[in-house]
């Protein structure tokens, strides 16, 4: 199940049994390390299976794509920045 929202994620909770006391989302930039092979290696670490399946030179064109499409936002010029959102709750039984 994928939490997109806040009101995804306190539904969950309150499906279970929870009281919310507060819950809120924020913005959470993350610094990839290793400068222009950070996003390179984020793929790897996060996309392992989906890449075992492809040849090699698959794999290089699907990262060469993903940096193309994504260098205008993500790229800051010296590091790439992974623009994370996190969902924060404080909540009991």
């Amino acid at each position: 199940m994928r939490l997109s929202t806040v009101e995804d994620f306190g539904n969950l909770l309150k499906k279970n049994g929870f009281v919310i006391d507060r819950i809120y989302e924020y913005d959470r930039p993350t610094v990839l390390k290793d400068g222009e092979q950070g996003l390179v290696n984020w793929m790897k670490q996060f996309f392992v299976s989906e890449l075992e399946m492809m040849p090699e030179h698959v794999q290089a064109i699907a990262f060469e794509n993903v940096e193309r499409l994504t260098r205008e936002t993500l790229w800051n010029g010296k590091e790439w920045v992974a623009n994370y959102r996190r969902l924060r709750a404080i909540a009991h039984i």
